[in-house]
């Protein structure tokens, strides 16, 4: 039974993004800046974009959720090749003083136009954001 199970073709998807810049630093009290994703497969891509708070230093996947800064959109679904530019606002009225900083986290969600016995990755790029004071 394991020989029969390790014998069964298994594809993976190779289908990705490409994210820039690949580290976000927004200087002098500024409060918004850009991110840009593309499509870079043969198939259509969903993605779902988030900003978390983060600290410099610390392990990039020890994050907490914020709503002092917010990406637009949240998700969208990009045909093969396609561009999107987001928007990212720091929403909080607080000045920055020295460094704040967050994550921003795109993922790659798996699609329906795989076959069944696709494996369905979730791709997760994790772009470091500091805002200076």
């Amino acid at each position: 039974m394991v020989s029969a199970l390790l014998a069964t073709p298994i594809a993976a998807s190779a289908e990705s993004i490409a994210v820039s810049p690949t580290n976000i630093a927004v200087p002098n009290s500024g409060k918004q800046t850009t991110v840009t994703v593309k499509a870079d497969g043969r198939q259509s891509s969903v993605v779902q974009l988030r900003v978390v708070a983060w600290t410099p230093g610390q392990d990039p996947n020890n994050v907490r959720a914020t709503r002092d800064v917010v990406i637009s959109p949240p998700m969208a679904k990009l045909r093969p090749r396609q561009e999107l530019t987001a928007r990212v606002v720091r929403t909080k009225r607080k000045a920055v003083r020295g460094q704040e900083c967050y994550r921003v986290l795109i993922d790659r969600l798996p699609g329906k136009e795989q076959s069944g016995q696709d494996v369905k990755l979730r791709v997760r790029h994790s772009v470091p954001l500091c805002f200076t004071s």
